[in-house]
């Protein structure tokens, strides 16, 4: 839950934040600031992140009806989502594969869950299950949201659908890899453990 958190914080704080950089709408820096904290701090996600987790904290108790349904719509959420994944690609099909997506899949895919191990051997010394945990995070294909960030700016939309079918049918090999590594004891949690 820690990882989903902080990744769509990450994440919609700092697309527009890149997209204003970027210059797809130009304007003086004081607005183009303004309109930035303002996308953060009103983005749908962001809201129903902090709402989770003042929620969790405040250990909130919902009426049961109320409980019960959004245990239904929990259960519901992922479902959904591979359908709207499956709907989205197939209302976009690709005309033509974009050159750099199997590249960026490459990088997505196997470069990413290594340097996360990389980086976490570097910065200490952490338990497995935490290591194995952001490699596997790490090691999943784009999701549905770059797709949706991509319609929201009207940038690289046909890149993100296609990035969202080649990396789904790709990870079904790598992260299967990863979680057969991992269980087999050939992927070490620490690459530097002497120190």
């Amino acid at each position: 839950m820690l990882i989903f958190v902080f990744d769509n914080l990450l994440l919609f704080s700092l697309i527009p934040f890149l997209m204003a950089l970027a210059g797809v709408e130009k304007k003086s820096m004081l607005e183009t600031a303004r309109d930035v904290a303002w996308k953060v701090v009103t983005h749908p996600f962001n809201i129903a992140t902090v709402l989770g987790v003042l929620a969790a904290v405040t250990k909130l108790q919902l009426p049961s009806a109320l409980d019960k349904m959004t245990i239904w719509l929990s259960g519901a959420a992922a479902p959904c989502a591979l359908f709207l994944l499956g709907v989205t690609v197939a209302i976009r099909p690709m005309q033509k594969m974009p050159p750099e997506v199997p590249a960026l899949m490459f990088i997505k895919l196997i470069v990413h869950p290594l340097l996360i191990l990389l980086l976490l051997s570097i910065m200490g010394d952490f338990p497995p299950a935490w290591v194995y945990a952001g490699m596997v995070m790490a090691a999943l294909p784009p999701a549905l949201n770059i797709f949706v960030i991509s319609t929201q700016y009207g940038v690289g939309i046909e890149r993100a659908s296609a990035s969202i079918l080649v990396g789904t049918i790709a990870s079904m090999v790598t992260l299967t890899l990863f979680l057969w590594l991992i269980r087999e004891g050939y992927m070490p949690h620490d690459l530097f453990p002497s120190r």
